[in-house]
């Protein structure tokens, strides 16, 4: 085993952020599964919680960005918002605590400049929605191995056309089979 395929930081699509949050009791406290969910969601759900075990375990970093908010604040149920906007100040308060620890991460101003140049490559356009295309480019701004998302829609289905950056395009039952082997070391 090569450890170093372990994937050390990977970047939480607002998707997968409001997924965390829509199953965090089965995802953290092990609650049973609700009956209606497909075998999608059941797989991701448990790839989930068995990253954030083996995550605590392996230092395996979670990123977000400021536009991660920004689509967050757009949610039209109130109280759902409410839920959101304390999530995401959780692992806001979490993510610039990793990135004031680091010194190969850039600080939240230089990252600007960085950003602009990443979304008007060519790479960054194949997405087709302007949000999708400022998430990717925090991802890479801020080193991530790996873009976690369940947007299967409009990021997933472009992973071929996306495969020369250097990021890796998962869902979460992808992200749990890349550090599984690794999970128990």
């Amino acid at each position: 085993m090569d450890i170093k395929k372990i994937p050390r930081r990977a970047f939480l699509d607002t998707c997968v952020v409001n997924f965390i949050l829509e199953y965090s009791d089965q995802i953290h406290d092990n609650w049973p599964l609700p009956q209606d969910v497909n075998t999608r969601t059941s797989e991701d759900i448990h790839a989930l919680r068995k990253i954030f075990i083996a995550g605590s375990r392996g230092g395996i970093q979670f990123a977000v960005s400021p536009f991660t908010y920004s689509e967050i604040a757009g949610t039209q149920d109130s109280g759902k918002l409410s839920h959101l906007h304390t999530w995401f100040q959780e692992l806001w308060q979490y993510w610039r605590s990793v990135v004031d620890s680091y010194n190969d991460l850039p600080n939240f101003i230089e990252a600007d400049d960085i950003r602009v140049q990443l979304l008007i490559s060519e790479y960054a356009r194949v997405l087709p929605d302007l949000s999708d295309r400022i998430l990717l480019c925090d991802a890479l701004v801020y080193r991530c191995d790996l873009f976690c998302t369940r947007d299967w829609n409009t990021i997933l289905k472009h992973r071929k056309e996306l495969s020369g950056l250097p990021i890796k395009f998962v869902t979460p039952s992808e992200f749990w089979a890349l550090i599984q082997p690794f999970a128990f070391l």
